[in-house]
């Protein structure tokens, strides 16, 4: 026996009293497994588990984010809400047109004959008849001082204004459906690395047990049963993933709309680094400014707001219109007079043509909805002033991420390779019965620190290009 291994028997039987290290290596690989299954199942709203199912769907995430989009109600809701304003526009462009009126009506009619223009005896008020009158009016409006094309150009704008909140909610649906894609595969990431773990931990208790049956002068019951802890340990973990795993899966389910009796699955099976490299930092913030939704808003909303003042001034001055007016009548129990001096409102007939003046004269009603127009435009530009701040900022951001996440990617990766030659090593020297079990598990947290690391340097890396596309407005185009 050499010196080296008498000595490590001597250290080996001192350390057999309690789990000294137990309790410190078990919390620290425990949170660091346990870090993204916990923020993962805070992330989705509880849902029901998908029991067996006969059927069976997978979809990669082009086909996901295309199910959400048509799915969405939120889409939808914005689908309507530009029917609205185009329906506002219909309102102002039929404006211009003439507007008709027809009332028509028919009643008792009282009796009344020509000779009782010129006689002297009282009139017989007998009802024995009916009568029927049609009036037609048709207005035409010449010159509105341009309270028509004001709204006309407001309701343009808000149609416009509209459908950039459609590709706004389509923007946010993409986004949403990509966390969740690359969530879900994270999560079955970190799955893999807690079983790689636990296969290492498994395989060493077995050697262990054997060698203690085998009664081997370096085999530990105490080491065994440390291996053992840190198995139990990556088992609870395990679980946890487990249903972090199927917490993900029912939040996509739900955004795409699947039923519950479908089995569902993604196609990628790992997440990898993202592939497109982006263009120029100054190139996003100005494809933003043409494609970013919330510009696109804010600038037809201006036109908008501007029509509106515009409109509301056309009150100070009168409505110049055109019109012509007809009406016709007739009693069964009444002669028709043909003096134009002596009308008949049970039998008549006559028309004309007119031009006319409309001018509402108010003490500063106007001049409150000018002001409160006006109000509602000058809080748009401020907004505005916003928006030109905030979105390149957040597009600044979101381009950092994505170098920092693809350095880390680079740091980690070369990280977690040593730290796995490591954990070999560790489990070799332990097997040959010239390691210990503490070794395992430093060695094994190490590993699984500097794996999730690099695992959550990819989520990041795709998720900060596709927070990139977003904040460019260019992802659902």
């Amino acid at each position: 026996m050499t010196a080296e291994r008498s000595q490590y028997l001597k250290v080996s039987n001192k350390k057999k009293v309690i789990f000294i290290e137990k309790t410190s290596c078990f919390f620290m690989m425990q949170r660091c497994i346990s870090v993204f299954v916990l923020t993962l199942a805070c992330f989705f709203p509880d849902s029901a588990f998908a029991n067996d199912r006969e059927n069976k769907m997978v979809l990669n995430l082009d086909q996901c984010i295309k199910k959400a989009v048509d799915l969405s109600p939120e889409i939808g809701e914005s689908r309507h809400e530009e029917d609205v304003y185009k329906s506002k526009k219909m309102q102002a462009d039929a404006a211009a047109y003439p507007q008709i009126e027809l009332l028509a009506i028919t009643g008792p009619s009282p009796k009344a004959r020509k000779e009782h223009l010129f006689s002297d005896d009282k009139p017989n008020s007998t009802i024995n008849g009916i009568f029927g009158s049609a009036d037609i009016t048709l207005i035409q409006p010449i010159y509105t001082f341009g309270k028509i094309s004001s709204y006309k150009q407001a309701a343009e704008g808000g149609v416009k204004v509209a459908g950039a909140g459609v590709h706004k909610k389509t923007s946010d649906i993409v986004l949403r459906t990509k966390e969740l894609y690359y969530s879900l595969l994270l999560a079955k990431d970190m799955r893999n690395l807690i079983l790689e773990i636990k296969d290492k931990l498994a395989d060493s208790i077995k050697k262990t047990e054997k060698h203690l049956e085998m009664g081997s002068p370096w085999a530990d019951e105490l080491n065994l049963y440390k291996l053992k802890a840190f198995l139990g340990e990556a088992n609870r973990n395990l679980n946890e993933t487990d249903k972090g795993i199927a917490l993900a899966k029912d939040a996509i389910m739900t955004t795409i709309g699947l039923p519950r009796d479908i089995e569902f699955d993604i196609e990628d099976a790992s997440l990898t680094p993202e592939d497109r490299m982006p263009e120029k930092l100054n190139n996003y913030i100005e494809k933003a400014k043409e494609k970013r939704p919330e510009f696109v808003q804010i600038a037809q909303g201006l036109i908008a707001r501007k029509a509106l003042i515009d409109a509301e001034k056309s009150a100070y001055y009168p409505l110049i219109f055109a019109g012509i007016k007809a009406s016709i009548a007739g009693a069964t129990n009444r002669d028709k007079i043909e003096n134009p001096y002596i009308p008949d409102y049970f039998n008549h007939a006559y028309g004309a043509v007119f031009m006319g003046v409309k001018w509402s004269l108010d003490f500063g009603i106007t001049d409150g909805k000018v002001s409160e127009a006006r109000a509602e435009y000058l809080k748009l530009t401020e907004k505005k002033r916003f928006a030109e701040d905030a979105i390149p900022l957040q597009i600044r951001k979101a381009y950092l991420d994505f170098e920092e996440a693809g350095k880390n990617i680079l740091e980690t990766e070369a990280a977690y390779s040593n730290t796995r030659k490591w954990l070999v090593s560790a489990i070799a020297n332990f097997d040959l019965g010239i390691g210990e079990a503490k070794e395992i598990a430093d060695a094994a947290m190490a590993y699984v620190m500097m794996k999730a690391n690099y695992l959550r340097s990819v989520y990041n890396h795709r998720m900060s290009y596709a927070n990139l596309l977003y904040a460019a407005g260019i992802d659902s185009n």
